[in-house]
């Protein structure tokens, strides 16, 4: 996976509501640069889920297969279909960027624009929203359009000039009869190519960590190795949650092996330790029937350790015993025989 590519995960994870953990989600993230760069001009990923699935840039000019399905590749004729919609939004892009350089004040150096297009769908198949963004240089433009279906709710965002009440329902009617449709279509179609990956379901390992920092402990609840990405991971204290203003961490972080990982640490002061508490992690996600938990109490440690070094003192007192009674009695053999060579 190139520089950007990985940009672009980085966008997906920054920009999208994270896919719940009763739906799916298909999203395009297109990007345009002005100016010379190491990267080309135009390219486009598709993302189910959190897997890519679609390639294509304007080097090549050819859409790449990235899906884990080696078996089931794109149809020979979805390759076409694909191609023409992805140069037709580079083209689309190219003609917006004139009109946001001029628009921005933004002429020199390189620029960059950025479309993202999508939806999302609950499990038991209904469609559940769209949305498409333009953003250049960072900065959120035209065409931003929100179309929740499940609560009816619709917001155009930033329109262009001119658009009144008629055109904003043609779009709205375009948005809920056209595009959430086809979108919603396309979505089925990857899931049922993709589904030993998108669907498997991977259960978190729980790990609670203490580790020693200056002032006290840091307590860290870890879960790691589980899919998909969705998972609530709570730290508890004496049965109660600890408020998230008082942790740190928290955000779903990849694996490397195609699962995620989370982790929120407590900064226990010396004074804390010493009043005993219960300190727990519990986590709840797809793969698991019930909650996972692990617990510690605080102080239960050093009381170990207090009976511990008396035990090791004790030890220390019974050697240096032994070792002066041995000395005391060589010293007494020693005299004994000096005493007898004497005579």
């Amino acid at each position: 996976m190139g520089k950007l590519d990985v940009f672009l995960l980085q966008l997906f994870f920054c920009t999208i509501v994270n896919t719940g953990s009763g739906s799916h989600s298909l999203w395009a993230f297109a990007t345009y640069i002005i100016g010379e760069t190491s990267f080309p001009e135009y390219t486009i990923v598709e993302m189910l889920d959190d897997v890519q699935v679609i390639y294509y840039d304007s080097n090549d000019k050819h859409t790449v297969y990235r899906g884990h399905n080696t078996t089931h590749k794109i149809n020979s004729n979805e390759i076409p279909d694909r191609t023409y919609l992805f140069e037709d939004i580079y083209h689309r892009m190219k003609e917006r960027s004139y009109d946001y350089k001029r628009r921005f004040n933004h002429t020199e150096g390189i620029q960059v624009q950025q479309s993202m297009g999508g939806c999302e769908m609950l499990d038991n198949g209904d469609p559940a929203l769209i949305m498409m963004k333009d953003i250049f240089n960072a900065i959120s433009v035209d065409h931003a359009i929100f179309y929740n279906i499940t609560h009816y709710t619709y917001d155009p965002g930033k329109l262009l000039l001119g658009w009144d009440g008629i055109r904003q329902a043609v779009e709205r009617s375009l948005v809920e009869n056209v595009y959430l449709p086809l979108c919603i279509k396309s979505l089925k179609a990857w899931l049922k190519r993709e589904k030993n990956v998108v669907m498997r379901k991977v259960a978190p390992r729980l790990r609670l960590i203490k580790k020693d920092v200056s002032g006290g402990l840091r307590v860290t609840c870890l879960a790691f190795g589980f899919y998909p990405r969705h998972i609530n991971l709570t730290l508890l204290r004496d049965g109660q949650p600890v408020a998230e203003q008082e942790l740190t961490g928290g955000e779903v972080l990849p694996s490397g092996d195609g699962t995620y990982q989370m982790r929120k640490s407590l900064e226990v002061s010396t004074k804390e330790l010493m009043e005993r508490h219960q300190y727990s992690c519990t986590a709840s996600h797809l793969s698991l029937d019930n909650k996972l938990d692990v617990s510690w109490k605080s102080g239960a440690e050093r009381v170990h350790l207090s009976i511990l070094s008396a035990l090791l003192v004790i030890v220390l007192i019974v050697i240096l015993l032994g070792i002066s009674i041995c000395l005391a009695r060589r010293r007494h053999r020693l005299t004994d025989n000096f005493t007898t060579c004497k005579r």
